[in-house]
């Protein structure tokens, strides 16, 4: 069936390309139960995935019709992606569950997953359709994926960190080749450089955490401050050149939704030198993450913001930034929503690698208190 015939689930999506906010063209009725799945080849670019909430589970978890990823391609296009791990419930009964993890490359053209037939790391070509399986699978008896998946520059690196011990464990897998190197212990691939092999490796700490550099023959180690005056530095970082730049917020994580970025800082990977700027972004945002570099000046940041005197009502990932590295001024790159509820922050961006857009809007009426008090 071609793909033009198929039947489609709405998703809305707005993204600013060029300078100029065009909403996606509608795309027909929504359909019952899951979208259609994702084709075999010829699909466009994707912007995001997200995992929904059956509105009918009592647990509200992705389970029924919303037990799979649904990719969202730039022109507003919805899929279901079965051949991905969405929603593992697991052999306990009183367990809930956990989710699969999933990709999408800065450009938009691949996607990375776990397959739920072998639980083998898969990268796929969405206009081709070209498939390669990564030399990795979950861990025997984990449930959902025990791992993050991250495109590193493009769609040729993929970085596989193990989120379920307590020393992380790493990968840098080389999409074409299907090799996968393993990081040191305790480090994962912040960076790889194609034209000089060299690679930037993260060391996370309670607060800050220590960068190392490896190219050259040598191995160079930079510790990252605990703090930028009193807010603690925790959280994603994103390395490209040399550089790596986090997003520090108000409160740490166990203070309540209070994650409001109160600086963008910016390190040297090889000496740990900090410069802070801070960010111009709009005033209900309650949370942004640092993704990934834009380019020499510029990095994408994924955030999510609240109505005036509410709680959050977006998810992070919701709205996708681009910052300036030393004015903070940030443009909104795309703005991504649907019309289904989703499930604890499982958003995953991309696609954002070409787009342009405008100066975010001035600030907005202030939300209410946010946090611990």
């Amino acid at each position: 069936m071609k793909l033009a015939t198929r039947l489609r689930a709405t998703a809305v999506i707005t993204l600013t390309v060029a300078g100029v906010a065009a909403p996606a063209p509608a795309v027909g009725a929504a359909a019952p139960g899951r979208p259609p799945a994702l084709p075999d080849s010829g699909s466009g670019p994707a912007a995001f995935a997200y995992l929904c909430v059956n509105p009918k589970d009592r647990d509200a978890i992705p389970s029924g019709p919303c037990d799979t990823w649904r990719l969202v391609t730039a022109d507003g296009q919805i899929f279901s992606v079965p051949e991905a791990l969405g929603w593992d419930k697991g052999k306990d009964p009183d367990a809930l569950g956990e989710p699969g993890s999933f990709a999408i490359s800065p450009d938009g053209t691949r996607v990375a997953y776990q397959r739920a037939g072998d639980d083998r790391v898969v990268v796929r070509d969405l206009a081709s359709g070209e498939s390669w399986a990564i030399p990795y699978r979950a861990p025997r008896g984990s449930v959902g994926s025990p791992f993050t998946l991250r495109f590193v520059r493009d769609g040729s690196r993929l970085a596989i960190v193990r989120t379920d011990v307590e020393t992380p464990a790493a990968m840098l897998a080389q999409v074409e080749a299907g090799t996968a190197r393993r990081m040191p212990k305790g480090w994962e691939p912040l960076d790889a450089d194609p034209g000089t092999g060299r690679i930037t490796l993260f060391r996370p700490g309670a607060h800050g955490g220590t960068f190392r550099t490896v190219g050259d023959g040598r191995s160079v180690t930079a510790k990252i401050p605990a703090k930028v005056g009193k807010y603690h530095i925790w959280g994603a970082f994103a390395a490209r050149d040399g550089r790596a730049a986090n997003l520090v917020p108000k409160e740490p994580p166990a203070c309540g939704p209070d994650m409001t970025p109160v600086w963008l800082a910016v390190f040297s990977t090889r000496t740990g030198k900090m410069t802070t700027v801070k960010p111009r972004l709009p005033a209900d945002v309650y949370r942004a993450d640092v993704i990934d570099w834009l380019g020499p000046e510029e990095i994408v940041a994924a955030a999510g913001r609240e109505r005036p005197g509410k709680t959050p009502d977006t998810p992070v990932g919701s709205y996708v930034y681009a910052m300036n590295v030393t004015t903070g001024e940030s443009r909104l790159l795309a703005k991504l929503s649907t019309t289904e509820r989703i499930y604890q922050n499982q958003l995953v961006v991309g696609g954002y690698a070409a787009a342009q857009g405008e100066a975010a809007a001035g600030a907005v009426a202030k939300p209410g208190e946010r946090g611990c008090g």
